[in-house]
């Protein structure tokens, strides 16, 4: 203690000791903002549900990457402003195809799509028109076939005025009128049109459980699409 005493009564010694105490003040300080590497690190803290939020997002593409489909093709018609094919994002949903086709016309009737559903490569989407049930158009996914509520009106003034029942408008009590269709059959077509979409061609109807080719040729001439 002497001894500093005498060196802090030396002027040039005085100064030589604050610098030196001064220096080590500034490591110390650096040590303890930067972590001792330099880099200054910042804490930031995420709430459970954004969180979970982001990894959902991650898990899309994670999924959308190992599938190779970054980007997928989706085919748009019916009622929609200007129908075709779009290139999306692998991982989106219904509406948002049908804003890239410059979204819904006035005549549009979107009880038969699901515009919250996520859409797959290739699929096809049928926006049907008010009053005329489905457009008659192939699809796939998405919800696009009728019920047998709004569809079974349709169905049945197309009956009336060609003699054919259109095996994708028609309701199950019209469906009931083919040779061969029983209440069971009939629900069987309705709920084929909501998992697949509306039938493309009069023979996908023996894609239906329980109709082969004798009950398609009963009842062949009596359907349309």
């Amino acid at each position: 203690m002497k001894k500093l005493g005498r060196l802090l009564e030396d002027p040039a010694e005085s100064k030589k000791i604050i610098k030196i105490l001064a220096v080590a003040a500034l490591l110390i300080t650096a040590f303890l903002l930067f972590g001792g590497n330099g880099e200054n690190k910042t804490v930031s803290l995420k709430s459970p549900d954004k969180v979970k939020a982001e990894e959902a997002e991650e898990v899309d593409e994670d999924a959308g990457s190992k599938a190779g489909q970054s980007y997928i093709y989706v085919d748009v018609d019916g009622a929609v402003k200007n129908p075709g094919v779009y290139k999306v994002k692998y991982g989106s949903r219904v509406f948002q195809v049908i804003e890239k086709a410059g979204g819904l016309t006035k005549k549009a009737d979107t009880s038969y799509i699901n515009q919250a559903d996520k859409v797959k490569d290739g699929q096809k989407i049928t926006v049907g028109v008010k009053g005329g049930g489905l457009s008659g158009q192939t699809g796939s996914g998405s919800g696009q076939a009728g019920s047998s509520g709004a569809a079974g009106a349709s169905g049945s003034g197309q009956a009336a005025e060609t003699g054919l029942i259109n095996i994708n408008s028609a309701g199950s009590d019209e469906l009931q009128k083919i040779p061969g269709v029983g209440p069971s059959t009939a629900e069987k077509i309705i709920n084929y049109r909501k998992t697949n979409g509306p039938f493309s061609k009069k023979e996908d109807i023996k894609n239906v459980s329980g109709i082969g080719d004798k009950t398609y040729e009963k009842m062949k001439d009596m359907i349309t699409v």
